[in-house]
């Protein structure tokens, strides 16, 4: 999409967008008294982080759908709102052109940005940046034709160059007026300190000045005819008002047009001045004369003079050192908030907020606190704030990197879509359609209540007809769910409609619902109640105690050794398996983890087919003696029987019969020697070694 489609489709839409916002202010949220105002509680949501050294955020008008980050060193980033997301590629870096804005002690750099009031239609934007010889330059760009995210590189027509003596107080912020359409531009007093050349009282350099230059009507510039100092000679005629130090952010109420001017003092006093939308200008805020309400000693004018218009707010240099002047909120989001200015300081990060009565201040407050983001999040260094289309307010973190927007602190339950914006003031956009031809956009129709939109697809319910509708109710299932309906299982159909196959103990209730309220377990999280699984075949639960069988193996509550789903206790009381030494394991599982031999590999233990005997007896008699020393030198050595029990032959059990077994039998007799097991006691041999023991009557 070129530009020019890109600023009809904008043209087209902001009016709708535009009557939809408003509708919703002057009907659903009437304005309210001045008692209730300012009562919204407040939060701040983080938008956007990794924007290094950001300075101001502002927006097209008309432009619901980006906000332009202002980097100091020359970027300029572009916020999608509607996605929450931080494009990638810059609208615009001019860094090679722009000179300073790399730390904090630099105050040089792209300062200002202010776009056109026809934007969306000549594309023309405007910036106030130093370049590399440290001179002021105001400048005019245009936002490319092929890409409306993306502005051409170079300036189309510089609009002057202002030479500064020294790298500080450049104040840096522009505007146009919302009432005249005309640019304004805030210059600092030159810099060094106390300003040494008393420039913002001079009316023959712009420097320490507020101006106000017509851009359509010449060029570079035109003087609008009714400036205070239009004419031949000095002052120049471009001035708006004198007597600045450093005018580090000024902003324009919208909604009354009046002018609010933060004064960076010098080494005492921060001040907030008013110039009221119907001023003819001239003003004269008394620099360097006066420094807040305080004289100051210096010459160039005379303090306290009638002539010097003194500022409505001010704090000492207890509660700070750099006052960083923001905006009044004439948001969507938070109307009994209309009206109130919010402030900062860059030193301390404070932030206050006041009304102006077109008196006095009232209303003062310290929002600190308030608009401390959740979480472990922070603002430290307000450098700037800004405005988007909606008139809602972000603040600049130049410390963090990071934009910050204020945002009514229920925001999440009032932001469906995550983007921080409350649902009903972005109900227009992109948004055109009108199914019920009320002369609304669907969404805003959605926002306002007018229409029900339960399934959340942009289209009123009204103008649907149900997909899915279980109950032919006609209303979508999720909606009757959304209303209250039980859906225990999540699947998005009510649990009513599914009770004939979803009810095993017929008691009305979904077994989900059984299950999740405690009544009935479902100890294997198939959503089916394991009582019923018993029932109907599908589970097995063999001791009776209510758990499934499957559920006791899992958790280690009983054991099945042979991994066949079945708990082995179970098996052994059924005799479907086998425990022959009466462990309370079957036998297969004995010999698989090696507690049991079965040489003979028949699935018995070798225990229990073993034959008890005494080692040393092998002629049986159950006594052993010399005699049984006779019994085996008479095998051995006099072709006499071979006894029925090798192993109690075996003496000394090394897996052989010969002379040793004898020796180690008189050893044993005469001497001191043991006899391996099982010795005199009737028992099995714990060696496989070949030999058996066929039969030995005297051991059970």
């Amino acid at each position: 999409m070129n530009f020019q489609e890109y600023a009809l489709q904008r043209a087209s839409l902001f009016w709708v967008r535009f009557l939809c916002v408003m509708l919703l202010v002057l009907i659903l949220m009437p304005v309210p008294s001045y008692a209730d105002s300012g009562s919204t509680p407040l939060s701040t949501r983080r938008i956007a982080s990794g924007v290094a050294r950001p300075v101001l955020v502002t927006a097209p008008e008309g432009d619901f759908e980006r906000l332009f980050i202002v980097q100091q060193a020359g970027i300029i980033r572009v916020y999608d709102m509607t996605s929450a997301t931080l494009l990638s590629t810059p609208f615009l870096n001019i860094n090679s052109i722009v000179g300073g804005g790399t730390s904090g002690a630099d105050e040089r750099g792209l300062l200002g940005m202010a776009f056109h009031p026809d934007y969306l239609n000549n594309g023309f934007f405007y910036l106030y940046y130093t370049n590399n010889s440290s001179d002021t330059v105001v400048a005019r760009f245009s936002v490319s034709s092929t890409n409306p995210d993306v502005a051409n590189p170079s300036p189309n027509q510089i609009l002057f160059t202002e030479s500064q003596p020294f790298t500080n107080h450049n104040g840096g912020m522009i505007a146009f007026g919302p009432n005249d359409g005309y640019l304004y531009i805030g210059l600092g007093d030159g810099g060094s300190a106390n300003d040494p050349q008393n420039r913002s009282q001079n009316t023959n350099t712009r420097l320490g000045k507020m101006l106000r230059i017509d851009v359509d009507g010449g060029t570079p510039y035109a003087i609008p005819p009714d400036n205070p100092f239009t004419g031949p000679g000095a002052p120049l005629d471009e001035i708006w008002a004198i007597g600045l130090r450093n005018p580090w952010r000024f902003s324009f109420d919208r909604g009354t047009g009046d002018m609010y001017i933060a004064d960076v003092g010098q080494f005492n006093w921060e001040e907030i001045s008013i110039q009221p939308a119907a001023s003819p200008g001239g003003e004269n805020y008394g620099w360097r004369c006066m420094e807040g309400n305080s004289c100051t000693g210096l010459s160039g004018c005379t303090c306290n003079a009638a002539s010097l218009t003194d500022p409505v707010q001010v704090y000492n240099h207890g509660s700070g050192c750099s006052i960083t002047g923001g905006n009044v909120y004439r948001g969507c989001a938070m109307p009994d908030m209309h009206g109130i200015y919010f402030y900062s300081d860059w030193c301390s990060s404070t932030i206050w907020s006041f009304e102006w009565t077109g008196s006095a201040v009232t209303s003062f407050t310290n929002r600190t606190t308030e608009l401390n983001p959740p979480g472990p999040q922070s603002i430290s260094g307000v450098a700037g704030f800004g405005e988007d289309a909606y008139g809602e307010i972000y603040i600049c973190d130049w410390n963090g990197g990071e934009i910050f927007k204020i945002v009514p602190a229920d925001i999440d339950s009032v932001d469906t879509n995550g983007n921080f914006i409350v649902d009903s003031c972005e109900c227009a956009i992109g948004q055109t359609t009108d199914c019920n031809s009320n002369g609304e956009p669907d969404a805003c129709d959605i926002a306002s209540g007018i229409e029900v939109d339960c399934n959340e697809d942009g289209v009123p319910d009204s103008c649907q007809t149900p997909v899915n509708d279980c109950n032919n109710n006609g209303i979508e299932d999720e909606c009757d769910i959304a209303a209250g309906a039980e859906d225990c299982d999540a699947d998005g159909i009510p649990d009513t409609c599914q009770l004939d196959t979803a009810d095993c103990n017929n008691n009305g209730i979904h077994d989900v619902c059984d299950i999740n309220n405690g009544t009935l377990v479902d100890c294997d999280f198939d959503n089916l109640p394991d009582s019923c699984e018993v029932v109907n075949g599908t589970g097995e639960d063999c001791n009776s105690n209510t758990l499934l069988d499957n559920c006791e193996i899992d958790l280690g509550i009983a054991d099945d050794c042979n991994n066949n789903g079945s708990i082995d206790d179970c098996e052994i009381d059924a005799g479907t398996v086998a425990d022959c030494n009466n462990n309370g394991i079957p036998d297969s599982c004995d010999i698989a983890s090696g507690a049991e031999q079965d040489s003979n590999a028949n699935g018995i233990p070798d225990n229990c087919e073993a034959t008890n005997f005494k080692r040393g007896d092998p002629n049986e008699d159950g006594v052993i003696n010399i005699a049984d020393a006779v019994r085996i030198l008479g095998f051995l050595f006099n072709n006499e029987a071979e006894p029925s029990c090798l192993d109690a032959t075996d003496v000394n059990d090394d897996a052989s019969l010969d002379i040793s077994d004898g020796v180690a039998l008189l050893t044993y007799l005469f001497g001191s020697a043991t006899l391996p097991a099982p010795g005199e006691i009737c028992g099995p041999d714990p060696t496989a070694d070949g030999l058996d023991c066929g039969s030995y009557s005297p051991c059970p």
